[in-house]
């Protein structure tokens, strides 16, 4: 069914949002202000043609834009796209009663993620790869991708060669390619039955295959199966070599952006506690000037982060790793009784429990790091409530031509 509507504002999602005698719609690629048609019922259906563009609206730069389900905003002027990303942390915030001025968002532009994850299926004419389609479960066949580095635009072919070998007859296959300091990190998951072992034939395939060529590590299934050199991704003076598939900052220049208002703000603490500190992008850099805690669940990015700091070879203060599930074992405000900075970067679900044992601590200086808005307000709270004062507040567009949103939130105690 086809109904023309008038789109009134662009939701915290990224879908425009319109209004009928049903409700509320929600219109995907379409701007505040337009006039547009869709088809479908209910409250998503599909953008049809736009009737009366908005002046922000321009051309997307992706041939596979509205098709592939990773990006939501190229259509989106630039400027205009920076003021909404910035809106929905202002709104969010000012909603929770925090109104402190926001610094001006720092964006990173195209062809700057240095980590992407493929999916595949078999098919006839060999394999299908690429992303997730939009708001489905089918594959979007890509050979390029814009928002990628260079470098690992110019191995997807090579990643496709490998996807073949490893591809089962049904279900799929993942392929994550990171781009490293020394070259690209290759790792292939593989669904499969319960308890079925990775194919050592196809192991040894790939191995000897000329694609391999323009990887510098090949891991399946978790496991590194040929290792050229450590694959490296720096951190300060440190050189961390990440486990397969372990969680590595997107953007390179978002992490240092990132990294650089942490430990300036935290650069006087003596001793620092870095919470869901993953293989270490703040822990490593901080400890130039602070001996550092560093709390995290995943056992293999501590390894990766202990490791770097060893193989520093005393260059850096000391850093004491302790694995932990920080949402059913905070650290408790006992345990930071000489800790006198603390920064943490936790799931979208925050860190409320941890940041009430912080509030109550003698902890000074806080960096509180955030991946969505609405529950960084919250934890904001329980701090400003425990007698922290906000210092600055800036946005982070690590995930360009989306609705996601890192914040770097920097609070001191106040005196």
């Amino acid at each position: 069914m086809e109904q023309t509507l008038k789109i009134d504002m662009l939701g915290h999602q990224g879908d425009g949002i319109a209004h009928n005698d049903s409700g509320a719609v929600y219109v995907p690629f379409s701007l505040a202000g337009e006039t547009v048609v869709t088809i479908g019922e209910g409250a998503k259906p599909e953008l049809l043609r736009v009737e009366e563009a908005s002046p922000d609206r321009i051309d997307a730069f992706c041939r596979h834009f509205t098709t592939c389900g990773s990006c939501q905003l190229q259509h989106f002027d630039h400027d205009a796209y920076l003021a909404w990303k910035t809106d929905i942390l202002k709104t969010t915030l000012k909603l929770a009663g925090i109104t402190h001025e926001i610094e001006p968002i720092r964006h990173y532009g195209r062809a700057n993620r240095r980590r992407a994850v493929f999916t595949g299926v078999r098919t006839q004419a060999g394999i299908l790869l690429g992303f997730s389609e939009r708001a489905t479960n089918n594959i979007v066949g890509v050979k390029e991708c814009p928002i990628l580095l260079p470098e690992i635009e110019a191995v997807m072919p090579y990643v496709r060669d490998i996807c073949v070998i490893f591809a089962p007859r049904q279900g799929s296959i993942r392929a994550t390619v990171l781009a490293c300091e020394n070259g690209i990190d290759l790792s292939i998951e593989i669904t499969k039955e319960k308890n079925q072992k990775s194919d050592l034939t196809a192991i040894r395939k790939a191995i000897a295959h000329a694609s391999m060529d323009h990887f510098i590590r090949l891991s399946v299934d978790g496991e590194t199966v040929l290792e050229k050199e450590r694959p490296i991704i720096k951190a300060g003076i440190a050189n961390v070599a990440p486990a397969p598939d372990v969680f590595v900052q997107a953007s390179k220049e978002a992490e240092q952006d990132m990294a650089d208002l942490v430990t300036k703000h935290l650069k006087s603490c003596k001793r620092v506690v870095d919470l869901y500190s993953g293989i270490g992008p703040f822990a490593l850099r901080l400890a130039q000037k602070s001996e550092v805690i560093a709390s995290e669940f995943s056992q293999s990015a501590l390894d990766a982060l202990d490791r770097a700091w060893r193989d520093t070879g005393g260059k850096l203060k000391k850093i004491t790793v302790e694995r932990r599930d920080l949402t059913r074992r905070p650290f408790a405000f006992q345990e930071l009784k000489y800790i006198d900075g603390a920064v943490f970067d936790p799931p979208r679900a925050g860190a409320e429990i941890q940041c009430e044992h912080i509030a109550k601590s003698r902890v000074k200086k806080v960096a509180a790091v955030s991946c969505d808005p609405k529950t960084l307000a919250r934890d904001l709270n329980i701090l400003i409530k425990g007698g922290f004062e906000i210092k600055s507040i800036t946005p982070i567009d690590q995930f360009a031509y989306t609705h996601h949103l890192e914040t770097v939130v920097l609070l001191q105690r106040k005196k």
